[in-house]
């Protein structure tokens, strides 16, 4: 299966890495800050499993959201797929699977 790539902004001065478009960049204020892919993998570092979900995604629980810490150093808050057979634990790879409407989803590899 092949990996997507996971669209995050960066610095042109800096290389300060943001998961959403700037205008300019938090550190250092610069005003270039481009769109470059990264690889979309990362560590599990928390997460947990919304059972009463929010309006707008009643019928889609229960489902994982996780932080998770990608490995060029940025940190993103996603919906996480875990496979029915597997149980998710602080410190698994995961890798980016695709953007939907409501942000990014990752699941464990």
């Amino acid at each position: 299966m092949r990996m997507a790539a996971f669209e995050a902004f960066a610095c042109d001065r800096c290389k300060c890495l943001a998961v959403r478009p700037l205008s300019r960049c938090r550190r250092c204020e610069a005003s270039t800050v481009l769109s470059t892919n990264l690889s979309g993998r990362g560590t599990l570092t928390s997460f947990t499993t919304i059972r009463v979900p929010p309006t707008v995604f009643l019928g889609q629980e229960p489902y994982d959201i996780a932080v998770i810490d990608l490995d060029e150093g940025l940190r993103v808050t996603a919906r996480l797929t875990v496979p029915e057979e597997r149980e998710a634990m602080i410190g698994d790879p995961v890798i980016f699977h695709e953007m939907r409407p409501y942000g990014p989803v990752f699941r464990l590899v």
